[in-house]
């Protein structure tokens, strides 16, 4: 059964995509490569954030390096490769 006009192009988020957009202002990651890694544009993020709850940080992307960190995602939830390895380390 096909939606309504409503429905269509609009995201079903996942758990898995809600605690990405929470973690999103202790990473520090860019809201358009948040869109791209939950493939949605940056106007959903930006609403499913005001749903959660969640201040997003927004800054301007074009003056900081480009994050090209793969985040992995587990049982546990999304997984930062740095954030695990500092982890590692000391022991937290």
């Amino acid at each position: 059964m096909r939606g309504t006009n409503d429905d269509h192009g609009k995201k079903n988020f996942t758990t898995m995509d809600d605690a990405l957009i929470r973690q999103q202002p202790v990473t520090g990651i860019g809201l358009r490569r948040l869109a791209q890694l939950l493939r949605t544009n940056q106007e959903a993020v930006r609403n499913r954030a005001t749903e959660l709850g969640v201040s997003l940080v927004i800054g301007a992307e074009s003056d900081v390096a480009t994050d090209r960190r793969t985040i992995r995602c587990t049982d546990d939830g999304y997984v930062d490769p740095l954030l695990e390895r500092l982890k590692n380390v000391y022991g937290k």
